[in-house]
């Protein structure tokens, strides 16, 4: 009898199928990488949906957007010169502090992200044990009312709504927050600091002098300024005194669904930033921890690029990039159908201010500019309710569009035209 011979796959055999198989899974890596990042972009995007409903929920009821961030003022304090409010003081490279912090724009809308309780147990004033009425900080760590927790302890609560699964700097078991408000061109409209830079990591810095959006210089004519700056964004920093102190703060502004007139599907209210929320003591948090209720502007808000006004060779944006070159260097009347060329700048590719540069950085606080972590853009949350996809590469004009709530209603010397839809709506 023969024996039966055995047939088996030969090495050769073997290194084809290998071959074949390595080249599958090389093929198939990137499609699984693709959808395992659609899918936490959509889980960004239904996330910040949320938000962005949970803050016209908050309109619906007050008539008025909630404060980017609110401060309690001290003694010190003019209210005739915002330039003596406690809120510079809170600006990135500030070494002195004054007043108080109380809490960003999250607070108020708590209730409407199902986070009733914990709104409850938040303080916003109490008495001192004179009797006197005192505001009560975002980072206090005192149970001013027994049997509740502190705002800091609140504020480190983990809210998953608040963050996007691809923010790479959260922190387990943190308040993390990867959204932010639409605070328009200035850290703050009363008297507009802008921003400068840096391709050095924490080296970004506040402009040295206030924007000159309107003739005149703060506190003089700040009233004038504050009338243009409060067209370029949708929500922004306010201060008060003590519950109790009848003072009235004549530089808070808020804007209701009726002030945007550019239209609520073309103006932006909230975007992400993966350089907000948790962050240690720095130059950025005026030397304090910070989590999703602390209220200093490069924590809370987003800007559009100063570069719109020329920074950082002039400041001066009624003389500067954004006068139309038919109006010369000093601005005047506006002819034709002309954007300011400066409008441009805000979001031009190669510069430290753009979209995409936040990406380059790693300390928190330290980039007021949309930024985030998802390949070719983020997502942006508009006052319609209507969450987009914006890429990176988005045109300066276009970009500079959608940030301001009234452009068509800017003076002439930085008037907008309308935005066309089909240049940001995917």
């Amino acid at each position: 009898m023969t024996p039966r011979r055995r047939r088996g796959f030969t090495l050769i055999e073997l290194l084809v199928v290998i071959s074949i198989i390595g080249i599958l899974v090389g093929l198939l890596l990137p499609a699984i990488n693709a959808a395992r990042e659609a899918g936490r972009r959509a889980q960004c995007q239904n996330n910040m949906k949320n938000v962005v409903l949970a803050i016209l929920g908050y309109v619906n009821g007050k008539n008025t957007f909630p404060p980017a961030g609110e401060f309690c003022e001290d003694a010190n304090t003019n209210v005739t010169d915002p330039t003596t409010s406690v809120i510079p003081t809170y600006l990135p490279g500030s070494t002195a502090p004054r007043g108080i912090p109380m809490y960003s724009w999250v607070v108020p809308i708590l209730p409407e992200l199902d986070n009733q309780e914990l709104f409850n147990q938040w303080t916003m004033f109490t008495n001192n044990t004179a009797g006197v009425p005192i505001a009560v900080s975002y980072f206090d760590q005192t149970n001013w009312v027994a049997g509740q927790a502190s705002n800091f302890t609140i504020g480190n609560n983990a809210l998953g709504i608040l963050k996007c699964p691809d923010d790479n700097t959260v922190q387990t078991n943190q308040g993390n927050l990867s959204y932010v408000v639409n605070g328009g061109y200035a850290l703050w409209h009363a008297v507009p600091f802008g921003w400068v830079g840096s391709q050095i990591d924490g080296a970004s810095t506040p402009t040295s002098t206030p924007l000159t959006w309107a003739p005149g210089t703060p506190p003089g004519n700040y009233t004038s300024t504050m009338g243009v700056t409060q067209k370029l964004g949708v929500m922004f920093l306010e201060s008060t005194y003590p519950q109790g102190t009848q003072v009235r703060v004549p530089w808070n502004v808020r804007s209701s669904l009726a002030s945007v007139a550019d239209g609520t599907s073309s103006t932006v209210m909230l975007s992400e930033n993966t350089l907000a929320g948790v962050g240690t003591p720095s130059p950025f948090s005026a030397g304090l921890l910070t989590n999703w209720a602390a209220p200093m502007p490069t924590f809370s808000m987003f800007i559009g690029s100063s570069s719109v006004c020329g920074v950082p060779t002039t400041t001066d944006c009624t003389a500067g990039q954004l006068a139309p070159a038919s109006a010369g260097t000093g601005g005047g009347t506006v002819s034709g159908d002309l954007d300011g060329p400066g409008w441009a700048f805000a979001n031009k590719i190669g510069t430290m201010t753009n979209i995409a540069f936040g990406q380059n950085l790693t300390i928190e606080g330290s980039f007021p500019f949309s930024n985030s972590a998802h390949p070719g853009g983020g997502n942006m949350g508009f006052c319609d309710g209507a969450v987009r996809f914006i890429r990176s590469n988005i045109d300066g004009t276009v970009y500079s569009k959608i940030i301001t709530s009234a452009g068509t209603k800017l003076p002439l010397y930085c008037k907008q035209m309308p935005v066309n839809q089909d240049d940001f709506a995917n």
